[in-house]
């Protein structure tokens, strides 16, 4: 069975503002995966700012999540009805 990388980890290293820290990671052991030791493996940053004393925080989503794309679609149907709206006034 494929297994498919559903989840993102987002680091956020210490207090000054970085690239693209995400990792995707596989979905068989959810967000247990996403932790500070994760990230300090990977990026320097993170590694540095948990060795001096900074913040590592790690941030997991899950993409397949059904209340952001239920959100999401119902501002695209708000936007549309409003549209329409205004386009018969």
């Amino acid at each position: 069975m494929v297994d498919v990388l559903r989840l993102r980890c987002r680091c956020i290293c210490g207090d000054h503002p970085q690239d693209n820290t995400t990792i995707l990671i596989s979905s068989t052991h959810g967000c247990q995966e996403c932790n500070p030791v994760l990230c300090s493996h990977h990026f320097e940053d993170c590694s540095m700012a948990q060795t001096h004393g900074g913040a590592v925080t790690v941030h997991c989503i899950d993409r397949t999540a059904f209340m952001p794309r239920f959100a999401i679609g119902f501002l695209i149907f708000i936007t549309m009805f409003l549209v329409l709206v205004a386009l018969n006034k």
